[in-house]
């Protein structure tokens, strides 16, 4: 008999980040460069930090402090034009609260890929020179 072979297969997570990118163009104008790019370094730090205070949470094991900081992401991801991280955090928020601990990982591990690809991302748009 012959041995058994496997084909081991691996797959990626491709998601696409959405973004607003005309809204943020709207706030260069509106603000002026170094303005808008302090507004959005401002938002950019506080949602790294809240990104950082739910992975605390995540570690220890603590899912159902997740809720507050997962709102706070999403909202001021929606006022970045982050629409992507906004949505995902939301999601966040309401599976902390359920209990399902197969949904929150699996939503933990989109945030964690969204999270970190738009927070690159914002950095490259036209108008913000970070």
């Amino acid at each position: 008999m012959g041995a058994d072979v496997g084909i081991v297969a691996q797959m990626s997570q491709a998601e696409r980040i959405l973004m607003d990118s005309d809204w943020l163009a709207d706030l260069v104008r509106r603000r002026g460069a170094a303005r808008a790019e302090a507004f959005v370094a401002n938002r950019v730090e506080e949602i790294s930090d809240r990104l950082g205070r739910i992975d605390a949470c995540h570690r220890a094991g603590a899912y159902e402090k997740v809720a507050p900081d997962a709102q706070r992401v999403s909202q001021l991801s929606a006022e970045l034009g982050l629409t992507s991280l906004a949505r995902v955090a939301r999601d966040l928020r309401v599976v902390s609260t359920r209990g399902d601990a197969v949904a929150y990982q699996a939503v933990w591990e989109r945030l964690v890929r969204i999270g970190d690809r738009s927070l690159a991302r914002i950095w490259e748009l036209p108008g913000l020179s970070m």
